[in-house]
C-alpha cells in the first residue's frame, strides 16, 4: 500500500498475552495496536455484544482514513471470517489519490 501513499495498522480486541505471543511468532511489517478494553471497537461502532459467530467481540473492520483523520471508506463485516478485498481497498486509495485531501486538489504519492 507504500506505492498508493497508504500504512495500516491493525487493531486487534483479544487477550494483550496471546497478541504478543503471536506476533512474536509471526512478525508483520506494520504496527499492531491492542483494544482489549474494546474501547475503539465501541467507538467506530464495530463492537457486538452478541451475534451468530460470537458474544462480545469486534467485528473485522477496515477503516481508510484521510491524511487529516477524515475515514473516507468504512467496511464492517457481518460474520467473522469477512474482509475487505485488497483490490477494493486499492479502488480507494486510488480515487482519494485522484480527489485530493477532503475533495481538494489530487494527492501526490508522498503526501498520503
Amino acid at each position: 500500500m507504500r506505492g498508493l501513499g497508504a500504512g495500516l495498522v491493525a487493531v486487534l480486541c483479544q487477550d494483550p498475552e496471546a497478541v504478543r505471543r503471536h506476533f512474536a511468532a509471526h512478525p508483520v511489517p506494520f504496527p499492531v495496536a491492542i483494544d482489549h478494553q474494546r474501547a475503539a471497537a465501541k467507538a467506530f461502532g464495530v463492537y457486538a455484544l452478541l451475534g451468530l459467530d460470537g458474544v462480545h467481540i469486534a467485528r473485522p473492520a477496515t477503516f481508510i482514513l484521510d491524511a487529516t483523520g477524515i475515514v473516507r471508506h468504512r467496511f464492517v463485516a457481518r460474520f467473522q471470517w469477512q474482509s475487505l478485498p485488497l483490490e477494493a481497498i486499492r479502488d480507494v486509495l486510488r480515487e482519494m489519490r485522484a480527489e485530493g485531501p477532503a475533495g481538494g486538489p489530487p494527492m501526490s504519492p508522498a503526501s498520503g
